[in-house]
């Protein structure tokens, strides 16, 4: 990431155009920032630009088109599934998410999102796993209910497809630090930097929230913890 201020006559078009040499993918500048109008910029404005050198020189401009994150595709059956999953997501984590996986698609990477949002008692059973549901001592998780950010809608998990259109899970293929770079490059967390437990098909969103916050504003709904997000 990288921070730039906004100059004279300037737009996110401008803006795209200076770092990634294509206009049309300004919708990059808009999900890695919290615009209250992407139309209207104030000079002087810090704003955040995802990865300028690793878009720009590595992500292709599709033919049909550029990026509209807004207006998600649904014309196969992994793209109904992703967006099934993502619209249940905190907005600026699906907007993220769904700019990842077109730039994983302009990198030649398919990827379908696995789990989004999870209830509390989902995410039991999946801390049962290993525990005192078979095959034990092979643990998915560590987070029981209520203490992981899929209970309230900050975190989505991904495979990669392979070019049949099959799950691999081969996390040590090359597709998969791809789809992590260029998920990191759109200001998200990514499991499999983390120390202790690696989860590599787990990206998240948290805006500064703990899971303890959440779980304290969890009774007045999901928007309330939503609200909080910066």
């Amino acid at each position: 990431m990288v921070t730039y201020k906004v100059k004279p006559g300037d737009t996110l078009g401008k803006i795209a155009k200076k770092f990634y040499q294509d206009a049309g993918r300004f919708p990059l500048i808009v999900a890695a920032n919290r615009f209250s109008d992407p139309d209207k910029l104030t000079v002087g404005q810090e704003i955040v630009v995802p990865e300028a050198a690793l878009a720009a020189a590595d992500v292709a401009t599709p033919s049909t088109g550029s990026v509209q994150p807004g207006v998600p595709p649904v014309a196969n059956p992994t793209a109904r599934l992703n967006e099934q999953r993502l619209s249940q997501l905190h907005p600026i984590l699906a907007i993220r998410a769904r700019c990842m996986i077109e730039l994983c698609a302009h990198a030649g990477i398919a990827i379908l999102v696995t789990q989004g949002l999870r209830t509390w008692e989902e995410q039991d059973a999946l801390y049962a796993k290993g525990r005192t549901v078979p095959p034990l001592g092979k643990i998915v998780t560590k987070a029981k209910g209520g203490y992981s950010y899929h209970n309230f809608g900050l975190a989505f998990d991904i495979v990669v497809l392979d070019a049949v259109g099959k799950a691999d899970w081969d996390t040590d293929h090359p597709s998969w630090q791809r789809a992590a770079e260029l998920g990191k490059s759109l200001g998200l967390e990514w499991g499999g930097d983390w120390k202790t437990f690696k989860d590599v098909p787990h990206f998240q969103y948290i805006g500064g929230l703990t899971t303890a916050q959440c779980r304290e504003l969890f009774p007045s709904g999901l928007q309330a913890i939503w609200d909080q997000v910066t």
